[in-house]
């Protein structure tokens, strides 16, 4: 048995499904996405059963896997970013310096380094990312230079950030599955950088081994003017502090700094807060069928309860009183 199901596939959102019983056609699908690899299978192959879920969305992909028998395997260095979290069955990767054995509620990371890698019955979640991703994001917050990230051990630092990552993923899974949060460009990217910072906070990497980086040279205020008034040009578009920083012809590290002097807030707190902004004049000029939802994903919110939360904080009011307000009735009113 061999299929394929395509359930969307637009742009640069997509969702599949693969399905085989056949352990050399598995084999081929798993080195398309994580390296060719010499594999052995060993069990009974009439039982054999490989599926595979995959949602990409931009550069963040998702996949389920599940596939019976044991599994043995010599894997190339992997190039990007791949943490996998087990649901059931069990996993083990070894590298040359290390080991990492997985079972079920458990999370690690794909080497990037030569491995062997042994499975059994397994059911698992893998995000992957670009490590330039990655990258973006570690120099950004510390001014560390982008050749001197590395990751530099496969589990995560502390069972409290392994829980992060897994509740961060699951969050991650239920916004790909959600077709309007897919179809928004900034909802988009705030997932992509979403699943990134984690990364970078959870699995241990030489950001944290750095004593002391130089302070960020100074920022004319001018540049900062620059940059604000950029941001507030560009809120409707998906933004990161390393493309603000390259329009107003500033390193991210140093706009980073100049934003916490000057506004005592990162360039991307302005931008949340000027996409919020946008939010509240959207809903006091709502339309009829206009939804709290559609307006909070429309400016990069994909987390219902947080806009809520960050709109009442700003405004003092629930986003759908301000909806009633306008004259529009909320989905629960309509539904009476």
């Amino acid at each position: 048995m061999n299929q394929l199901r395509t359930a969307l596939g637009t742009g640069r959102v997509a969702r599949d499904t693969v399905e085989t019983t056949d352990p050399e056609h598995a084999h081929h699908l798993i080195a398309g996405r994580y390296g060719e690899h010499r594999a052995r299978v060993s069990g009974r192959i009439d039982r054999f059963h490989y599926r595979r879920h995959r949602m990409t969305v931009d550069e963040l992909e998702i996949d389920e896997i599940f596939y019976t028998m044991d599994t043995r395997a010599d894997t190339p260095p992997y190039p990007g970013f791949a943490a996998v979290t087990v649901t059931s069955g069990r996993s083990a990767l070894h590298t040359r310096n290390e080991e990492l054995r997985l079972v079920p509620g458990t999370t690690g990371r794909y080497p990037n380094e030569a491995a062997s890698l042994a499975s059994s019955g397994l059911a698992a979640s893998v995000v992957r990312l670009p490590m330039s991703r990655i990258v973006e994001v570690a120099a950004t917050r510390t001014g560390l230079p982008a050749a001197a990230f590395r990751f530099t051990a496969l589990a995560p630092l502390s069972p409290t950030m392994a829980a992060l990552w897994r509740s961060t993923a699951a969050f991650l899974r239920a916004q790909l599955t959600d077709d309007t949060v897919a179809g928004s460009p900034l909802a988009r990217a705030g997932l992509v950088d979403l699943a990134a910072a984690t990364a970078v906070s959870v699995f241990p990497n030489t950001t944290m081994a750095v004593p002391y980086l130089p302070g960020a040279p100074g920022v004319p205020p001018a540049l900062v003017r620059r940059a604000a008034d950029y941001i507030e040009a560009h809120a409707a578009q998906p933004l990161t502090v390393a493309q603000i920083a390259a329009a107003c012809g500033v390193g991210p590290r140093a706009l980073q700094v100049a934003f916490q002097r000057h506004h005592e807030q990162s360039p991307m707190a302005f931008l949340r807060a000027v996409r919020l902004r946008r939010a509240h004049r959207d809903l006091t000029r709502a339309r009829p069928g206009q939804t709290v939802a559609q307006t909070a994903r429309r400016w990069g919110w994909a987390h219902a309860g947080r806009f809520a939360q960050a709109y009442r904080e700003a405004y003092g009011c629930h986003p759908g009183d301000t909806l009633r307000k306008a004259g529009v009735a909320t989905p629960a009113e309509r539904n009476r």
